[in-house]
């Protein structure tokens, strides 16, 4: 109200004083207008602004000339004013101006911000998908083979502590997987500490034994106890998963798996070498740049077509590097790189 009041009040004074003295007060009646369209957001209230300024400024111009009390006002007086309220709309269109431009600023500030989020929760829910079909697999062939030893009467202690070790393994992964992704909905940044290869294979391994057994795979690892490497744990679990999830699914029955380390200009390699299908050169080099087809691995496992290309950008974003060596008929060989943590 008080600013109402206000305007009203200057309103009245510049218009009476550009309507009796002349002095050129029509042109803060402008001043007064653009002031109210700045701060009010009601239409009807900057409607009403509108028509008083134009009616003012139309009646003092068609005002007689004969009423007016020249004598008071000079005319540097005049000018002086019209100056003075062409300054301040200047001022004021500029002032406005600059706020849209901000806020345009800032709504496109969000928008890129709110394209990242997406982006990012596609992602997650890939990875998470990826990473849990396989596991899942898994323990759907053991509770089937679970049951074919209920009907055949057949059924081992053993085989049910190793079922109930399989599920506490892929709760645990689960648990690791949720937490990553979790952090990620936060916004958290990559977490790059010094990482132990070996320790992150074994868990990865405990998780990929039944699956290894179901194929009659060896899973043979030559990882050395104090081969670090500076990465995010949480990112090397989601790739390594990747890497020996799909050296199982396209690996022969009977057949084996390798993974071993090396150092190459102060990066330390992760290597998974399956002896399987295999893929040729040109599928090879499109392998981590474009989403693959659906493929069956070798005992009819589905896969997503997603998880190379979104370990590719985990990789990236830990300033790592990736290789891959394939032949049809004679397997793949994967290696991702980090840098190396260097001892003393």
């Amino acid at each position: 109200m008080a600013k109402i009041i206000l305007l009203g009040v200057s309103f009245c004074f510049f218009y009476f004083g550009a309507l009796f003295y002349g002095n050129g007060g029509e042109n803060f009646l402008l001043c007064i207008m653009i002031v109210c369209m700045l701060l009010y957001d009601s239409r009807t209230i900057q409607w009403f602004a509108g028509v008083f300024v134009i009616a003012g400024i139309v009646s003092v111009k068609l005002y007689p000339t004969e009423f007016l009390m020249i004598d008071h006002v000079v005319r540097g007086r005049v000018l002086t004013n019209t100056l003075g309220a062409l300054i301040f709309i200047v001022i004021a269109v500029y002032f406005f101006k600059n706020i849209i431009y901000n806020n345009m600023m800032l709504i496109e500030e969000q928008r890129k911000k709110l394209q990242l989020l997406n982006q990012d929760k596609e992602r997650i829910f890939s990875i998470v998908a990826h990473d849990i079909r396989t596991p899942l697999s898994t323990l759907d062939g053991l509770v089937y083979l679970l049951h074919e030893q209920v009907l055949d009467g057949t059924v081992s202690e053993e085989y049910i502590l190793q079922l109930q070790r399989q599920i506490a393994q892929q709760k645990e992964a689960l648990d690791d997987i949720l937490y990553w992704s979790s952090r990620s909905m936060r916004g958290a940044s990559n977490s790059i500490t010094t990482t132990s290869v070996l320790d992150v294979m074994s868990t990865i391994g405990k998780v990929y034994e039944s699956a290894c057994q179901l194929k009659s795979l060896q899973l043979i690892m030559e990882i050395e106890p104090n081969f670090q490497i500076k990465v995010d744990r949480d990112h090397l679990m989601i790739v390594a998963r990747n890497m020996l999830s799909n050296a199982v699914k396209f690996s022969h029955s009977g057949g084996s798996i390798e993974v071993w380390v090396s150092e190459e200009n102060a990066y330390g390699f992760l290597h998974v070498r399956d002896h399987g299908i295999g893929m040729g050169k040109e599928q090879a080099d499109h392998l981590f740049h474009t989403i693959q087809q659906r493929s069956l691995g070798t005992g009819k496992e589905v896969g997503a077509g997603l998880g190379l290309l979104l370990c590719h950008e985990l990789i990236q974003q830990n300033n790592g590097m990736v290789r891959v060596s394939s032949a049809l008929g004679e397997g793949s060989t994967f290696s991702v790189g980090f840098p190396m943590v260097t001892h003393a």
